[in-house]
């Protein structure tokens, strides 16, 4: 039994049977009242919804699947009073109460019913009931694709593949592909995306499924475009596709070495030093045109002059000069004369 609360205006009692318009060339669907007072059982409570739908044979009119409504988007009839079926604006927008689609890629159209708005942020939330045998039997594993996460999943019929997408707040978001095995949905892909707030990155975590084995990888990156108006510095290298950028975030000093598709390298400082206001991660010579941070493995030491630009990095006694493309820079070092309160100015 489906239960469906969508919590919108009620038709006139006059206006029953409602309709669901021609959804498919096999099927009618009606939406009549409950008249009875048939109880319906669901899994957290005993209900006397309003309202009964019923799927039937266009041919014999034998009923094949039904189902009870304690309400239903009536904003979504139109000017003869019938409901219009597949309206899908996902993941948040109207969704009619009878989608009809092939969810399990066998080439017969399926039914998702919707059950209320349960998903993320008061999404719609459906039901789904695979075809069998001229009716319809309720699928868990592809309900949950709906219930679980925001709004109705969306389908690729050309790669057999469907997405879901599910949030909490601004900065966490996961984004799953699914295969159909066995007539089940199985993830083969999720990624999930982050927000390192101390740095301002995005962590990305992929999860990758090879039959039984599962496989993960994790990768920061930086929003570029994103941050144009706190970047102090910006220059791209001569070899090997990298890219220097130096930022300010609350009136701290920042480093990240990037590869291609703003792939972070490497960052610094990489603790939060807010805790301890006299630690100064950098230090600026403004007459050398210099700055220079130092960790456990090496010395970094970006320069600037009106013919060279680069970063040198010291380690295990050797200096290895990675030079930069002047017409690529954006920003100066003369720029970290601004207030940072992890700077140290070492010829003021």
């Amino acid at each position: 039994m489906l239960f469906l609360l969508v919590g919108l205006q009620n038709v006139a009692q006059s206006s029953f049977p409602v309709k669901i318009r021609d959804f498919s060339e096999k099927y009618d669907a009606i939406i009549s009242l409950n008249e009875k007072n048939i109880l319906v059982q669901t899994k957290y409570d005993e209900y006397v919804p309003e309202y009964i739908l019923h799927i039937s044979d266009k041919t014999n009119q034998n009923i094949v699947l039904e189902a009870y409504l304690s309400d239903f988007p009536t904003h979504l009839l139109d000017e003869k009073d019938e409901a219009i079926p597949n309206i899908r604006e996902l993941p948040y927008g109207s969704q009619s109460v009878l989608l009809y689609e092939d969810y399990n890629f066998d080439g017969i159209n399926d039914l998702a019913l919707m059950n209320g708005y349960e998903s993320c942020y008061g999404g719609p939330s459906f039901d789904i009931y695979l075809a069998k045998s001229n009716t319809f039997e309720y699928s868990e594993a592809f309900s949950v694709l709906s219930n679980d996460y925001c709004g109705m999943f969306q389908i690729d019929s050309e790669t057999k593949t469907i997405y879901t997408m599910t949030k909490s707040g601004c900065c966490w978001h996961q984004f799953s592909e699914f295969k159909v095995i066995d007539n089940e949905p199985k993830p083969i892909k999720i990624t999930e995306q982050s927000y390192f707030r101390h740095q301002n990155f995005v962590e990305v975590t992929e999860i990758s499924y090879d039959k039984d084995k599962e496989h993960v990888t994790e990768k920061l990156y930086f929003p570029l475009e994103e941050m144009t108006s706190q970047i102090l510095l910006y220059f791209e290298l001569e070899k090997k596709e990298k890219v220097v950028v130096l930022y300010e975030i609350d009136e701290k000093l920042h480093y990240v070495f990037l590869q291609k598709d703003d792939l972070v390298e490497f960052y610094f400082p990489q603790t939060d030093s807010e805790s301890a206001e006299s630690k100064k991660d950098f230090a600026y010579n403004p007459k050398e045109q210099t700055l220079t941070f130092t960790n456990e493995k090496a010395q970094y030491q970006i320069y600037e002059t009106e013919q060279n630009i680069g970063i040198k990095v010291k380690t295990n006694e050797k200096t290895y000069d990675m030079k930069g493309v002047i017409p690529t820079a954006i920003g100066s070092l003369k720029k970290l004369n601004i207030k940072l309160t992890n700077v140290i100015n070492e010829n003021p």
